[in-house]
């Protein structure tokens, strides 16, 4: 836990992390805030990982059967601020043009 101080974690079904991570990325441009959201090298990259779920753990008599259900995002607290106006852009349907993202902190 030490290790994760400071930053945020959110769980989230599979299909509505991935939803979440598009509106976001769409609501702003391809800065910096970006490049920690999308490229695992970036510093202070988010976490984003899809954890596998055994439907066993809410039914003890039935077999083990893994599916993908939970998608869980981790980011820097500092980010917070920029997510939540990126949130609000995207509820009011505002995005921001694709444009080339600057992966330079990453070594592209």
């Amino acid at each position: 836990m030490e290790s994760r101080r400071g930053w945020m974690l959110i769980d989230f079904p599979v299909d509505s992390g991935l939803a979440f991570l598009s509106a976001v990325a769409n609501a702003g441009p391809r800065d910096a805030f970006y490049v920690r959201m999308t490229h695992w090298a970036a510093p202070d990259a988010w976490d984003v990982k899809i954890k596998p779920m055994d439907a066993a753990m809410f039914h003890g008599d039935q077999p083990s059967h893994f599916g993908l259900r939970l998608l869980q995002v981790s980011f820097p607290a500092y980010d917070l601020p920029e997510l939540t106006r990126r949130l609000r852009e995207h509820i009011a349907g505002r995005t921001v043009p694709p444009a080339p993202a600057d992966w330079s902190t990453v070594g592209r």
